[in-house]
């Protein structure tokens, strides 16, 4: 290893005073260097950014990057702008990397297996560093991949903590940080695929504590917006025959379950349940809030041959990585066109009529929304 070729660090935080410290120095400790660290604070109001800027004044390969808070993925979006390097990792800001030689050996794996990537199992620490557990997590990706990805209703078995090559991160732009899914797929029109990666040792830490933002009620929202994205996209693609009795099998055999499916669009019944068993798999009392009450509505009356007409102003639709800032809308004011579409999904509907030059907002705003319909211009 020649040591030459730059790895970008993506590091998201929002008031981790407690553990940003530890997580820039278990990277500055590596015995890899060609690196930079990109820090995006989403608007911290504790001693976080007087800690990064500590940091950042002793070593010029670190950059911070400071915005409003918006959600770890629009931090993500942000940090994404400033990336140098041939590879591109996400560490988080209460996280730590395992030890001193984990970049070096990834590069390696990477280098020797000529794939896009790497990941590996994840190793459980506790509030104060102290490793509890390994996490499995699924040993290769292949064709069937997304298939077990949908009858685990949107259950990573892949962390979302990427190592990739900088052309492959194109992927994991769109995928993960754009829209809220797993990076590791690759979608097109009508089908589905998976990057090439490889499972190597453990390098990476995850800490688990009672203020974990997957804890909190926008944390919740935030995850079950994202697995609902991937059933549906996925159910879109790809149909699951014996869905009850193959969703048994995963739970039983976990990520070693090879699943049946066959390439094409999930029966409705199939895309209804789906959508269920994302949701009550987050929540033992769905929310009261015009989001839910418009997504179950619908599903109940999926299909649909109903018709709505939409008319957007210059408002911006929300994508994946808008869930927080949405989240918070819900609980102010959403605009109109949100409004209109989740009050309409309530009896169901099956297509969206809608002008020309407005035909990418209305598809970006149904992805958002998890809701399947077709688009017809007027």
């Amino acid at each position: 290893m020649n040591g030459e070729d730059k790895i970008s660090v993506l590091m998201p935080t929002y008031n981790d005073a407690k553990y940003i410290s530890n997580a820039i120095e278990s990277l500055l400790n590596q015995s890899y260097k060609n690196l930079e660290l990109i820090v995006i604070d989403n608007g911290s109001i504790d001693e976080t950014p007087k800690i990064i800027k500590e940091f950042a004044e002793s070593d010029s390969r670190i950059k911070y990057l400071r915005e409003q808070r918006s959600g770890q993925l629009n931090a993500l979006a942000l940090g994404a702008q400033f990336i140098k390097g041939k590879y591109v990792t996400l560490l988080h800001s209460d996280d730590e990397l395992s030890d001193n030689k984990a970049f070096e050996r990834n590069i390696s794996a990477i280098e020797q297996n000529n794939c896009g990537g790497v990941f590996c199992d994840l190793l459980l620490m506790n509030e104060n560093g102290e490793v509890q557990r390994r996490i499995k997590t699924a040993e290769s990706l292949n064709s069937s991949s997304p298939a077990l990805l949908f009858l685990r209703a949107g259950s990573n078995m892949i962390p979302d903590f990427f190592f990739v090559k900088k052309e492959i991160f194109d992927n994991v732009l769109s995928s993960y940080i754009t829209w809220n899914m797993p990076y590791w797929l690759k979608f097109d029109e009508t089908s589905i695929s998976t990057l090439k990666l490889r499972k190597v040792d453990s390098w990476y830490k995850y800490r688990v504590y009672p203020e974990n933002y997957v804890q909190s009620d926008v944390g919740k929202f935030e995850m079950t917006n994202g697995c609902l994205r991937t059933v549906v996209e996925i159910g879109q693609r790809i149909n699951s025959p014996l869905l009850n009795l193959q969703i048994l099998l995963t739970r039983v055999f976990k990520t070693r379950m090879k699943p049946l499916f066959k390439i094409g669009s999930s029966s409705p019944q199939h895309l209804r349940e789906m959508v269920m068993r994302v949701i009550n798999g987050y929540f033992k009392k769905i929310p009261q809030n015009i989001y839910f009450n418009g997504l179950l509505g619908f599903y109940s009356n999926f299909p649909s041959k109903r018709m709505i007409k939409l008319r957007f102003d210059e408002e911006t639709v929300s994508l994946g990585k808008d869930a927080r800032v949405f989240y918070n809308m819900m609980g102010q004011k959403l605009p109109v066109i949100y409004e209109q579409v989740l009050s309409e999904a309530i009896n169901g509907f099956g297509a969206v009529s809608v002008l020309e030059k407005d035909c990418e907002k209305a598809r970006n705003l149904l992805k958002f929304l998890n809701l399947i319909a077709k688009i017809q211009v007027e």
